[in-house]
């Protein structure tokens, strides 16, 4: 199993959770990240206070998946998200060592569903 993250623009998240979505992909999360540095689209900047320089608001969308579903999932995303402005945003893989169900204790591909 691997997870996706991506984090993109927050106009697109509807875009990009629609087409995880459709992909059948039955879990995802979705945040509210602040971008700073190369990922940050000068038309979107804003200056903080709190991290003390400039950001601009983003989401990140999460999900688990089986490993040979991973780079389907990276290409659907990339379509969805893709402005062809910088700060587009970007999508990384991670390996998922396990997986368990609180609720029900079912481990593995099984708890996805």
């Amino acid at each position: 199993m691997v997870e996706v993250r991506a984090i993109v623009r927050r106009e697109l998240v509807d875009r990009v959770v629609k087409t995880v979505k459709e992909a059948g992909m039955p879990r995802l999360t979705v945040s509210r990240v602040h971008a700073i540095g190369a990922g940050v689209d000068p038309a979107s900047v804003r200056l903080s206070w709190e991290e003390g320089t400039e950001y601009a608001e983003k989401a990140l969308v999460q999900c688990i998946c089986p490993e040979e579903r991973g780079e389907m999932l990276v290409e659907l995303i990339c379509r969805a998200a893709r402005s062809g402005r910088k700060g587009d945003g970007i999508v990384y893989v991670q390996p998922v060592l396990s997986v368990t169900k609180i609720r029900t204790g079912v481990q593995g591909d099984q708890a996805l569903g």
